[in-house]
Order: C-alpha cells, then structure tokens, then sequence
C-alpha cells in the first residue's frame, strides 16, 4: 500500500488490521521497499488509528517498532524527530523515549528548536511512557 492508501483509511479500524499493517510497513522498511520518511508518515496513520482502539500496542510488535524507531533516532530534522516523538509517545516506546532522553544530554550538537520539542516532550510524559493513555484513567 501507498501512503494515500493509509491516509485514506477510516479513522477506526479493526485492531487486527493496525497490527497487520503496522508490521508489513516495518517489513517494507526493513527490506528497503518504503524510506524513512514513507515509514515515519506511513506510522503516523497507523498510530492515529491505533489511538482510536484506547488499548496499548501489544508486544511483541511494541518492542519489535521501538527497535525500529530507536535505530533510525536522529536529532538532525525537525519532522523526523516531531514525527518520531509523536510515534514514540502515543505507542508508548520506552527504549526509544529513552534515547531521546539521552540526546539532550547532548544538546550543544542539537538546533534549539528540536532540543526544545524534546525537553517539552520528556516534561509532559515524565514516568508514564509505558501507558499512552495514563492521562485518560
């Protein structure tokens, strides 16, 4: 599927279809076939849908796409890391959040704008990371 394909899915979908698509968009990143920016949009859609369920993603694909997000964090462009937050968040990646903690360790290396996303980011989720819906309970 194109990323039209998953923007034009209706906002709630059976959670068997997020998890399906959710792991053939990380195969297709995986074996090369979609970018990193495919993944990083194609993921967006999956996430807004996966939101809508209000249960968390399960492992093992939870643990299987924060490798993933871990592996291609980077603090060098605005979107890849807003996009990868908002994923990191709302999905609940723990080892991914955790590097994004530690990038600010670094900070004189990072734009202030994208230093800021993080710290506001790391602020608002504080311990709760492991249950994107923590705020809603």
């Amino acid at each position: 599927m194109e990323l039209k394909d998953y923007k034009e899915l209706p906002d709630r979908i059976p959670e068997e279809d997020i998890y399906n698509f959710i792991e053939s968009t990380i195969s297709d990143y995986n074996s090369n076939r979609i970018t990193k920016n495919a993944f990083l949009e194609i993921m967006t859609e999956l996430m807004e849908r996966q939101i809508m369920t209000y249960k968390i993603l399960k492992e093992p694909l939870r643990g299987v796409l924060d490798e993933v997000i871990t592996k291609i964090w980077n603090t060098n462009n605005y979107n890849d890391v807003d996009m990868m937050l908002s994923l990191i968040v709302n999905f609940g990646l723990e080892k991914s959040f955790n590097e994004a903690k530690q990038s600010i360790e670094n900070k004189s290396n990072i734009e202030s704008d994208i230093l800021n996303e993080i710290q506001e980011t790391v602020s608002e989720v504080g311990d709760h990371i492991s249950n994107p819906y923590h705020g809603l309970q």
